[in-house]
């Protein structure tokens, strides 16, 4: 069975109802799941030691917070210093090639805000590009994306059953992300 790692990139994560939702699912799998939360590392990454965590995986999952359109500033900081040069991308880089990248990630607002009319003015697929390249750049397989609208809620603001459909909505999409990695597996 593949190795699967998680990447964690919620900069909260005690307070991300949703991603710790998710990731609460992904932990009652039988799968062979690792996850690094980067919330617990912080920005000075033990970069050597976050590179053989990917070199050990077949699936690389970036699990995050939809934030301005991509991910959170801890994620990027992440893919900044542990895919570098030589190890991840250029002429000696090659420790994540064949690998497979899946997103996972939540956003805030509604499915109907992500259209050519809607308030964003672009579906979220275009969004991604540069994930899209990252993985390319890297020799990565980019797979199918699995994200999940309205997933907003914030703790001592937000309604209870706004935080019962978000919990719903997590643990379906925990659901999807475990199909999705079984079959890639």
């Amino acid at each position: 069975m593949s190795q699967i790692l998680v990447i964690s990139g919620h900069p909260d994560l005690k307070n991300s109802l949703a991603n710790r939702t998710i990731l609460e699912e992904l932990a009652q799998s039988d799968m062979p799941i690792r996850v690094r939360r980067l919330d617990l590392l912080g920005w000075d990454l033990p970069v050597a030691e976050e590179q053989d965590y990917l070199r050990q995986a077949d699936i690389i999952v970036f699990q995050f917070p939809f934030y301005w359109y991509s991910c959170p500033a801890l994620l990027r900081n992440y893919m900044e210093k542990v895919l570098s040069h030589g190890f991840a991308y250029g002429s000696e880089g090659t420790a994540l090639q064949g690998k497979k990248l899946v997103l996972s990630f939540t956003i805030g607002g509604a499915e109907k805000d992500y259209s050519s009319q809607g308030q964003h003015r672009h579906v979220i697929d275009e969004f991604l590009y540069t994930f899209q390249q990252t993985a390319a750049l890297c020799g990565m397989v980019y797979e199918k994306p699995v994200y999940t609208f309205g997933c907003l809620y914030i703790p001592g603001i937000s309604r209870k059953e706004d935080g019962e459909r978000v919990e719903k909505a997590s643990r379906l999409h925990g659901a999807e992300l475990l199909e999705e990695l079984r079959a890639l597996s």
